[in-house]
């Protein structure tokens, strides 16, 4: 294959590339207007159906005709706090749902260094723009509601809601974890009108993102009492705030594991075909839908890039999983249990699970359903995980992880030195026979068929593979997206500083310094490396820096950090050839 065509293919991916971050920028599709969704016929919620079923547990709290229960004097609501060594839990007694979860290890956003807030508000002040303090970083709440008929954590029977208008009783106000191997527990409980007692059990641990929930329902009326339990997680898609900080914590989909196949749904970017790290236009709402899943579902999550609400229901083939996104940006996902039947003075009771943290492989893991496959290094898995392993064994001895992305960097290169070497060798051969290239050109530029057929016996005459050239670049890319993979879903990698004003190596350079200094670099690596003698070739190549530092100005400082090293220690083998050829 001649040069030229190989030229042309990397210009290509390269163009593909250059063009879908420019019109993701600057001619982003516009909005699309929400139109109410028609439910049809055959798609009957589950509410609709346990009102036509008409003899669950849900309706017992209204009377014959429809009237409302005469209401008991009741307690305010009461709020439960519960701290851990990972976490402040905060319940509240109307239904028994959870109003905080803060993580104490993890903050909503990293504090900016002094360089990077004094350089920002200079540009803001010469572009005319007002000044803003920069927020101060607080404890991540995975709990994103605020209103009480939103928050997590509460029950459905037959597919209604137990109406707010009574609080449970708890029997305490606070627990306290702190040591390990420390175990507590706090108990919701409230009665029906007729004679149905519900108990919602909570165990927490000590040193364990994960809750264990018992749900108990007791029939002390002299009926039998149809039951099917559901439990709900209701969070806000923050797709907003994606648009404006870049957050990608939390909010932004939901996954769930069925059949042992792992499916989802994601609010966040619209990759169009070709997409490319960094690139895709941001919606900032979400459209209504509604979704109904059954069958063997083990876990259902709630999250984002690094963090997760996962509910883990009691193990079942009939396990049902409504989700329905509102106009209003909420999420509401009810996982609801085969409905049974409970005799009279009988009960039952079901088990789940709930994580509430990062996401975590090694903690997930012990939750036992498969939940670890919820942290995905996309299409390249099988490169980044080592590549994680890798870093994590690095951080034991360095202690910064952009110290460990130099030192993988390095390690890197090393294996590639040989194509390296075979990429270089070639090229200088390509330099040599250059002139004669030309003749062959003059000679049959009529006749193209005998020209290539002319080069491709040169090439074997004199040894030459001109794919070889290109080998390390084509060869960089798989670990080049797996790197990136590994920073956007790696939680070690999210909030971790380096030096200075790089406080954060899953998220851009707030200053762009590093993509410019990469550009420098890729710059001086092309006008070191030999040449095909060709004007217009070596023009288009002295193009590619320009398009490289356009392309990582939005991604993450690590991604750019490691390409940056790679450049370096490329100027540096070729000063070495060059010196001693």
């Amino acid at each position: 294959m001649e040069k030229r065509a190989i030229l042309a293919i990397l210009l290509t991916f390269f163009i593909i590339i250059f063009w879908t971050l420019i019109q993701s920028k600057f001619f982003p599709p516009p909005p699309s207007k929400t139109q109410p969704q028609e439910v049809k016929k055959e798609e009957v919620s589950p509410q609709e159906k346990a009102v036509e079923k008409g003899t669950g547990l849900g309706e017992s709290r209204l009377l014959k005709g429809g009237k409302s229960p005469v209401r008991r004097k009741v307690a305010p609501p009461k709020e439960v706090t519960v701290e851990t060594q990972n976490y402040w839990a905060v319940f509240t007694s109307d239904d028994a749902r959870l109003k905080h979860f803060k993580l104490k290890g993890y903050k909503d956003r990293v504090k900016q260094s002094v360089i990077a807030i004094k350089l920002t508000q200079f540009v803001d002040e010469i572009l005319g723009k007002k000044a803003e303090e920069p927020k101060k970083p607080e404890p991540l709440d995975l709990v994103n509601t605020r209103e009480e008929k939103d928050l997590p954590l509460g029950l459905t029977f037959n597919g209604l809601n137990l109406p707010l208008d009574e609080n449970w009783e708890v029997d305490k106000e606070q627990l306290r974890l702190l040591q390990d191997g420390e175990k507590g527990e706090i108990t919701f409980s409230k009665s029906l009108e007729n004679g149905v007692t519900v108990l919602k059990r909570f165990m927490c641990s000590a040193e364990l993102y994960s809750i264990k929930l018992e749900v108990s329902v007791q029939n002390g009326s002299s009926k039998e009492v149809r039951n099917q339990v559901g439990l709900g997680w209701i969070g806000k898609i923050e797709l907003a705030r994606l648009a404006k900080e870049g957050d990608k914590d939390y909010g932004l989909k939901y996954t769930f594991l069925r059949n042992q196949k792992v499916e989802k749904k994601e609010f966040g970017r619209t990759r169009g075909s070709g997409c490319v790290p960094g690139c895709g236009s941001q919606k900032t709402t979400v459209e209504p839908f509604e979704t109904e899943e059954k069958g063997d579902i083990k876990w259902f999550s709630f999250g984002g890039e690094y963090f997760t609400a996962l509910v883990v229901p009691p193990a079942s083939k009939e396990i049902t999983l409504a989700v329905k996104g509102s106009e209003k940006d909420l999420l509401t996902a009810d996982v609801m249990t085969p409905s049974v039947t409970i005799p009279p003075q009988g009960k039952v009771n079901a088990a789940y699970q709930i994580y509430l943290g990062p996401k975590d492989e090694n903690r997930l893991k012990t939750l036992g359903v498969g939940a670890e496959r919820l942290v995905d290094y996309g299409f390249f898995t099988i490169i980044a995980k080592p590549l994680v392993w890798f870093i994590r064994l690095t951080h034991t001895v360095t202690g910064n992880y952009g110290i460990d992305i130099i030192v993988i960097s390095i390690l890197i290169k090393i294996i590639f030195l040989p194509l390296t070497q075979i990429s270089m060798k070639s090229m200088k051969e390509m330099q040599k026979v250059q002139p004669e290239m030309n003749r062959l050109k003059e000679q049959y530029k009529e006749d193209k068929a005998k020209l290539q057929q002319e080069i491709m016996l040169l090439y074997k005459r004199r040894k030459i593979n001109p794919l070889s050239g290109c080998l390390p670049m084509l060869i960089q890319i798989p670990v080049f997206f797996a790197l990136y993979n590994a920073l956007q879903n790696g939680i070690e990698m999210r909030h971790a500083p380096f030096l200075l004003w790089i406080v954060d190596l899953s998220a851009k350079d707030p200053i762009y310094i590093t993509p410019i200094v990469m550009g420098a670099t890729q710059f001086i690596q092309q006008k070191m490396s030999p040449t095909t003698g060709d004007p217009a070739q070596a023009k288009m190549f002295l193009l590619m820096p320009v398009m490289f530092t356009f392309i990582f100005l939005n991604l993450p400082s690590g991604l750019v950090l490691y390409w940056l090293v790679n450049n370096v220690l490329s100027i540096a083998h070729q000063y070495y050839l060059n010196k001693n050829k």
